[in-house]
């Protein structure tokens, strides 16, 4: 059974901080790029962003618009931020692999999650020292129906099928969960720069249920 985390108490993971930059729309990216750093991985943001991070364009035939599943990939280029394949963002599974891509030579592995609660990732990993990354929102403002698209690109992770009618849910953003005191969660959000941001808890479950509960772990490999 697990032990629920102490709410009275302060919890803080000191990890790594990195800034999106000019990767505008690049927070999965760097918010991985923290991660792996904390676990001794030797690389940048935009190391990842260029060679690690599973990405798909996007098209327009006739009006139409066609892209990936964001569970597979990562629709579009991060470092555009409007017109023609502007970057959108990925899901829990999409960032898990492109994350085992770099972790393969370690005794660690990502893997996506889906449906926890927040109590359980800080009891389960972030009082045990291990930061979560998450999805929320930019500034824990509301999420909002963003661009719809025809799903052209599935993987084994999909939710979705070749020809389904998919609608991006706005506003999404990458964090990562490194704390928490009585009233707030603390986070390395990479948004404008905001290094150990504290929000609080009611606000953070709801942008975390907006976008699905999702969350990415790094576990060790026995």
């Amino acid at each position: 059974m697990r032990k629920l985390s102490d709410d009275s108490k302060k919890k803080i993971i000191d990890v790594p901080y990195l800034n999106q930059l000019d990767v505008v729309f690049g927070c999965e990216a760097v918010s991985a790029t923290m991660v792996l750093q904390f676990y001794g991985c030797d690389l940048s943001w935009r190391d990842f962003t260029d060679s690690y991070l599973i990405r798909r364009d996007w098209r327009i035939d006739n009006g139409v618009i066609y892209g990936p599943d964001p569970w597979a990939a990562y629709p579009g280029d991060p470092y555009k931020e409007s017109s023609l394949n502007c970057g959108y963002g990925c899901y829990a599974p999409c960032l898990a692999k492109s994350m085992n891509k770099v972790l393969l030579q370690k005794k660690l592995r990502a893997v996506a999650t889906s449906g926890l609660k927040l109590v359980d990732l800080t009891a389960n990993y972030v009082d045990k020292g291990e930061p979560v990354i998450l999805w929320a929102t930019m500034d824990m403002e509301p999420s909002h129906l963003g661009t719809s698209w025809i799903i052209d690109y599935v993987d084994e992770n999909s939710s979705l099928r070749l020809g389904d009618y998919f609608t991006w849910n706005g506003n999404e953003h990458c964090l990562v969960l490194v704390g928490y005191d009585s009233t707030r969660y603390f986070f390395n959000d990479p948004y404008k720069n905001h290094g150990l941001i504290g929000y609080d808890k009611g606000l953070v479950r709801s942008r975390f249920l907006e976008q699905g509960s999702q969350s990415v772990v790094v576990r060790r490999i026995e």
